[in-house]
């Protein structure tokens, strides 16, 4: 019995030993990091914290700088992971003529940084979180526009620049003291957006303000969401949680336990 509580004893601190050099790993400091996915697909200069799958690109840890994206028809799965001090640059393959489409960013904690557009179309950023962000989406005459639907932005906002032919589409995200301002374009359309300094009633309970909100922020006109929402979405980001490698060491421990146990039961069979 003293033998079997130590072996238990053992293989509890190697396990925890193994979990805590990992998570020590992982929250190791970095040096900022400026990555670009280039025409071809491939990220530079190589990384273990940006995984690529096809055309998903998924983060691995947290990633602290910027990443300049120069192909089309991709996916950033940040996977609950935080962007910081620097942000997300759609460029094109053709960095004299910027033109980038059919990319969407997923599941990004954006903190301190800011997502840069030139030329972009058909672009979709969703489920993600902003804190201290600023979204400039800058477009050419007669383009397409962008969705941005289900992020919550906290003190963040969107500004929609030169882009008179493009109708990009602002819905169903939470703005905590967030703005939309616009400057030499078509105002977006947005709709059913909650927003934390609205002020007016649902006289009829159907969780749509009777009164259009107006954007904090005005730049060369007021930006109206005709249909705000009285409470906030329910947004949550995917993320693997931190106790995720604990939990897995403990299902080892009590595994090779319970195997250990029956073999000091049964040997005969486990000669076999």
């Amino acid at each position: 019995m003293r033998k079997q509580r130590a072996l238990l004893c053992l293989l509890l601190i190697l396990c925890f030993t193994v979990v805590s050099i990992s998570e020590i790993e992982i929250g190791k400091a970095q040096e900022p990091l400026n990555l670009t996915i280039t025409p071809d697909g491939s990220v530079e200069p190589d990384t273990d914290l940006l995984e690529r799958n096809g055309t998903t690109y998924m983060f691995k840890g947290d990633i602290l700088g910027s990443i300049m994206v120069q192909t089309d028809n991709i996916t950033i799965n940040g996977a609950g992971f935080t962007m910081s001090q620097g942000g997300i640059t759609l460029a094109g393959p053709d960095l004299s003529h910027r033109d980038c489409r059919y990319l969407m960013v997923k599941n990004v904690m954006f903190c301190n940084s800011s997502i840069y557009t030139v030329g972009a179309s058909n672009n979709t950023f969703v489920n993600n979180y902003f804190e201290n962000v600023r979204i400039q989406i800058q477009a050419f005459a007669n383009i397409t526009g962008n969705l941005i639907k289900h992020n919550t932005f906290k003190d963040s906002g969107i500004f929609v620049d030169y882009n008179r032919g493009g109708r990009d589409v602002i819905t169903e995200n939470n703005f905590f003291n967030g703005w939309i301002s616009v400057g030499l374009s078509v105002s977006p359309i947005v709709e059913k957006n909650y927003w934390s300094d609205y002020n007016g009633t649902d006289t009829n309970e159907d969780g749509i303000g009777d009164t259009p909100h107006i954007s904090q922020y005005k730049l060369d006109e007021d930006v109206l969401d005709n249909s705000p929402l009285m409470t906030p979405l329910d947004i949550e980001i995917p993320e693997f949680p931190s106790w995720m490698p604990i939990l897995i060491g403990l299902v080892a421990v009590v595994t090779v336990a319970i195997i250990y146990r029956r073999k000091l039961q049964n040997p005969e069979r486990w000669r076999k």
